[in-house]
């Protein structure tokens, strides 16, 4: 085989490995409805502009990518129930493009985060928007935009001073004209992920007075970075002392102790009535038992100190850093609180609470409405259309 043969070869398998990977961007919402939908650009009547910067952390691929077809999501915030009708008459634009700006620092002047191979793949072309029947869970990504001419990711030519190449993936729609009509799109917006139970809590772990129920911790559904987030304290004696233990991994160890892993009971196993051996060595008030009562978390992030109300609820709040590092981050929590009634060491313990920092992802969306061609729009930092590349 000739150097020519074997170099045209390599060529051909790597188009048909490239044109048969289906990756979804961000990747984090393979199969994931993306927390919000939204109007733009296709639910509006008249002329939009709508940029997306997607960084290279959320890509699904690493290296050159070759792209023949751009698909989108419909939205389904409402499983089983939301749906479109179809919609035609849309004058669009596609382009495509590599870049070194990140999300979070993108401008609002589109030309600002064009890369140098910045192409516009489809040109002021008529489509017609898939009906959207009601479904469960996350709609397939049938919004096509086929490419007439193949585009490549990661095929930048050579920087001056061996700067590395823009990795970041933009994608921008112009819609020229479309007639009124309802169609949102999936949206990466505010993330959502159901907080997981963590460690054991018995039935007689509770006040007892008339009308008592075990202590109650509820955990937010969106822990994002940049944002504040909240626990819930439900079901405490009114008006008494309540911590929440923060934790982070690894939970094997009561703080760190060999001879006390979580869950740790705040009870002797052996006799409930008496108080628990090793722990009680160690913390001085800690001569008493509290039966059905469990450690679940160490806080090893630390704790927050507060108070029921006359109701017995109470509120935690925090701030999260802004570090896009946090994402994937577990947080556990878990809630004390003082019970003069309720055994002996007067205190109560919740179920623990796993909670994994989920947002924001590296997308940014610019975009402005009844035009096409304005040169500049409003930037959001962590929104951005689900798209599927094939």
């Amino acid at each position: 085989m000739t150097s020519h043969t074997r170099i045209g070869a390599a060529l051909a398998a790597f188009a048909v490995a490239a044109a048969a990977q289906n990756d979804t961007v961000p990747a984090l919402l393979q199969g994931v409805e993306g927390g919000t939908g939204t109007a733009i650009p296709f639910g509006l009547a008249g002329a939009a502009r709508v940029q997306y910067v997607y960084d290279s952390e959320d890509l699904p691929w690493a290296g050159p990518r070759m792209v023949t077809r751009v698909s989108l999501r419909a939205d389904n915030t409402d499983p089983g129930v939301t749906a479109f009708a179809q919609k035609g008459f849309l004058f669009v634009s596609l382009l495509l493009s590599t870049t070194a700006v990140r999300a979070e620092n993108a401008s609002a002047t589109f030309a600002d985060n064009y890369g140098t191979d910045a192409t516009l793949v489809i040109d002021n072309v008529p489509i017609t928007l898939p009906a959207q029947p009601a479904l469960g869970g996350p709609r397939p990504a049938n919004i096509d935009f086929v490419l007439p001419v193949p585009w490549f990711y990661g095929l930048t030519p050579q920087r001056p001073g061996n700067q590395p190449a823009p990795a970041n993936l933009l994608v921008e729609i112009r819609v020229h004209s479309q007639p009124p009509g309802t169609y949102r799109i999936d949206n990466v917006g505010s993330c959502t992920l159901a907080p997981v139970a963590v460690g054991l809590q018995g039935p007689a772990c509770q006040s007892q007075t008339a009308n008592a129920q075990p202590l109650q911790l509820i955990a937010g559904n969106s822990l994002v970075a940049g944002s504040s987030y909240s626990w819930d304290v439900r079901h405490a004696d009114p008006n008494t002392a309540i911590v929440l233990f923060l934790g982070l991994d690894p939970q094997l160890l009561l703080g760190g102790h060999p001879g006390m892993p979580l869950p740790l009971p705040l009870f002797d196993p052996a006799n409930p009535a008496l108080p628990p051996p090793v722990l009680s060595t160690l913390v001085d008030f800690i001569h008493y038992s509290a039966p059905d009562c469990w450690l679940n978390v160490t806080p090893s992030g630390g704790f927050l100190i507060g108070a029921a109300d006359a109701a017995g609820a109470a509120t935690f709040t925090i701030a999260m850093s802004p570090n896009r590092q946090l994402l994937g981050m577990p947080v556990y929590a878990q809630a004390i609180a003082q019970s003069l009634t309720a055994n002996p060491l007067q205190l109560v313990t919740s179920l623990g609470a796993r909670q994994t920092v989920c947002g924001p992802l590296g997308a940014a969306r610019i975009y402005v409405l009844g035009s096409s061609s304005a040169a500049a729009g409003q930037f959001a930092f962590g929104q951005g259309a689900v798209i599927e590349l094939h």
